[in-house]
């Protein structure tokens, strides 16, 4: 999904989660999860960015974030969300489009509606359980 979702939107979601003072730490941390763990870097990379193995480091992460209040692991959480999503199950959207059988999976404006408002709730709901500590 790029920056505009990693980054630009994960920090607008953020600050309006009354995340403000973070915001910024959880957006970086969640567009750098593209640039530490590329997804054909390795196989273990591979997993944080499809589904249905990226939901295993959504709660990974999302659990060491509340646990020790880091924006950092909360925004690899965010990342690996919003690319279980985006990607879908076993990269299926990747090799659609790599097939010409589809849209860009990574391409945020050209994504269905359905898929835009999954990703925004999700990315929501994320926020809202580290900012309650749940």
């Amino acid at each position: 999904m790029g920056p505009l979702v990693h980054f630009e939107l994960t920090r607008d979601w953020a600050c309006d989660a009354g995340l403000g003072d973070v915001a910024d730490t959880i957006a970086r941390a969640d567009v750098s999860v593209d640039y530490d763990f590329p997804a054909l870097g390795s196989p273990g990379n591979l997993t944080r960015h499809f589904a249905p193995w990226a939901y295993i480091w959504v709660y990974l992460y999302l659990r060491r974030a509340i646990r020790t209040r880091s924006p950092e692991a909360l925004g690899r959480a965010l990342h690996a969300a919003q690319d279980a999503v985006a990607h879908g199950v076993f990269g299926l959207a990747h090799i659609r489009h790599n097939l010409g059988w589809g849209r860009d999976p990574d391409d945020w404006q050209g994504a269905p509606e359905r898929i835009r408002a999954r990703i925004g709730r999700r990315s929501r709901r994320i926020l809202e359980a580290y900012r309650r500590g749940v």
